[in-house]
């Protein structure tokens, strides 16, 4: 990104809030009357904070409007007096935008998928979603959104198990990320992630998980369930505790599906058994079952 500023409180102000977005700042302009010309990096957007009467006797916005071929977004902080409430607001609105741009630019390359499974588990989860991704055929068309208890300094080895599992390429989520088909992104528990209606992630760096589970499977779920609704699909593997339980009856309610992997195979069997017993859960069976069935589903 670049910002286009005309004080260095504004340039300090934007440049944190591009960081904390999770964007690259690769340009920053603060104007003077004597600018003749935006410089030309490679920029995905440029992020614009000038007073309404500042003196543009070189044409700059001109040709930051009229010339430009990358998004411009506009802060109008200079409206409110510094460290006020409304200047406060103006910078939290700012960082929302901020935060969905990555979202625009990449749904202009990519499209999301029409259905979302999530996958929840916790321990001994990596190897039973290893055995069920080993068994589904390339191409089903779905999103997959693997949501594992786990210490986030381990995410870098189970990014690459999964990576070996099949035929769907693992990733960790990032901003902006879209929720394509034949994909399965990996949620950790060091930063929340969050779906937006666009069907991308929003990703809250240095922002934990709320509650006592970390990724967490019914924030994630809950999420899912408002946006795909009943193109949304819920799988509980093995693991210890309730996580998942709680948005179970949310999924099926909007028409989506609940599934679990079989207690007595699990490693531990306390998040499939509180799942069942909401009465929600549709189908019960091995990592190889629940990857037959969903193959079915789809093909």
């Amino acid at each position: 990104m670049g910002i286009v500023v005309d004080s260095a409180a504004k340039q300090q102000a934007l440049a944190q809030l591009v960081a904390q977005s999770g964007h690259q700042l690769c340009c920053q302009l603060l104007i003077k009357t004597d600018t003749e010309a935006l410089p030309h990096p490679l920029l995905d957007a440029w992020l614009v904070d000038v007073a309404q009467d500042y003196p543009d006797d070189h044409h700059l916005f001109e040709q930051l409007f009229n010339d430009s071929r990358i998004p411009v977004i506009v802060s109008d902080s200079d409206e409110y007096p510094i460290n006020s409430e409304e200047y406060r607001a103006c910078l939290r609105r700012t960082a929302q935008r901020l935060r969905r741009l990555s979202s625009d630019i990449n749904l202009q390359q990519a499209t999301p998928a029409r259905d979302l499974w999530i996958l929840g588990a916790s321990t001994g989860g990596p190897a039973a979603v290893k055995r069920f991704l080993s068994r589904l055929p390339d191409n089903l068309g779905v999103a997959f959104l693997y949501v594992q208890h786990i210490d986030h300094q381990q995410t870098a080895p189970l990014n690459r198990m999964m990576n070996s599992a099949g035929g769907y390429p693992a990733m960790v989520a990032s901003p902006g990320m879209v929720l394509e088909p034949n994909r399965l992104i990996l949620v950790t528990a060091l930063d929340r992630v969050e779906i937006l209606d666009n069907r991308t992630l929003a990703v809250s760096h240095g922002e934990g998980w709320k509650g006592n589970y970390a990724p967490s499977i019914d924030q994630m779920c809950a999420n899912a369930a408002r946006v795909y609704r009943q193109h949304c699909g819920l799988i509980i593997f093995t693991g210890m505790g309730d996580d998942g339980a709680a948005s179970c009856r949310l999924i099926k309610q909007l028409g989506g599906q609940v599934w679990v992997q079989t207690p007595t195979e699990c490693t531990s069997d306390s998040m499939p058994l509180s799942a069942l017993a909401t009465g929600c859960v549709g189908y019960i069976g091995s990592p190889e079952a629940l990857a037959h069935t969903l193959t079915q589903q789809y093909r």
